[in-house]
């Protein structure tokens, strides 16, 4: 039987489509698997449904840190950034240790940031990119199981490249303030949408409300141009 296996929904080759190092060349590893159901967002608002519902797990491949090598090794010559997302990667945070230990480049996890990271088993993570995609009460999970101020605070104290991420669709400016408060990273807004209909609808109000706020206003690339299709 083999051990120490990650469930993984895709591996690909493509553009960082939002946040930080948006527009640049990244393999992604999204794992199968969270621990947030987001209700409020449902097939609507999710770009990414079929890694985080059970219904879908028949789909996801159980592979080896080296098997992951593997799969996106012939991109290495293009000095990608590496971006493990999900699904909630942290929840496999100790398995994928090695794949950070090993990559040598930029590598940004994507994390709804639930869940504590032991930063000194794990010393690697401090010179992750953790981007926090911390859900609002859009999300419509409650607000005990979305928000963990401690897993928060550890995230932004040891990995000092991290940044906030939010998609909005409303005026959640307290929901945010309440979240970042004492935590000096830089915020990105999203507009809500798992379509370019959606996007569209959404987008000229978070373009204003970064304004309005000082916040820094994020596209998002992929669904822009491709919507829910995988492997982009």
């Amino acid at each position: 039987m083999r051990e120490n296996l990650l469930p993984i929904s895709e591996i690909f080759y493509s553009i960082q489509g939002e946040g930080k190092y948006s527009g640049t060349p990244s393999i992604f590893v999204r794992v199968g698997g969270c621990n947030l159901t987001c209700p409020g967002f449902g097939n609507k608002g999710c770009d990414s449904y079929y890694a985080v519902d059970k219904s879908y797990k028949n789909e996801w491949e159980n592979l080896s840190i080296e098997e992951i090598k593997k799969e996106f090794s012939k991109y290495l010559k293009f000095n990608p950034h590496l971006v493990i997302t999900g699904g909630e990667p942290t929840l496999y945070y100790e398995k994928l240790y090695p794949l950070i230990e090993w990559f040598s480049g930029e590598i940004t996890i994507e994390t709804n940031a639930t869940i504590f990271i032991d930063f000194e088993k794990c010393p690697k993570y401090k010179d992750v990119t953790f981007a926090m995609s911390v859900k609002l009460s859009n999300s419509g999970e409650e607000y005990k199981k979305r928000v963990n101020k401690k897993a928060i605070l550890n995230i932004s104290k040891n990995a000092k490249k991290s940044f906030f991420k939010f998609v909005i669709d409303r005026d959640l400016k307290e929901e945010i303030e309440d979240i970042t408060e004492g935590i000096n990273l830089e915020i990105y807004c999203m507009p809500l949408g798992a379509n370019r209909e959606e996007l569209e609808k959404n987008a000229p109000f978070v373009f204003d409300f970064c304004l309005k706020n000082g916040y820094s206003y994020s596209d998002r690339i992929h669904i822009r141009l491709f919507g829910k299709k995988k492997g982009v």
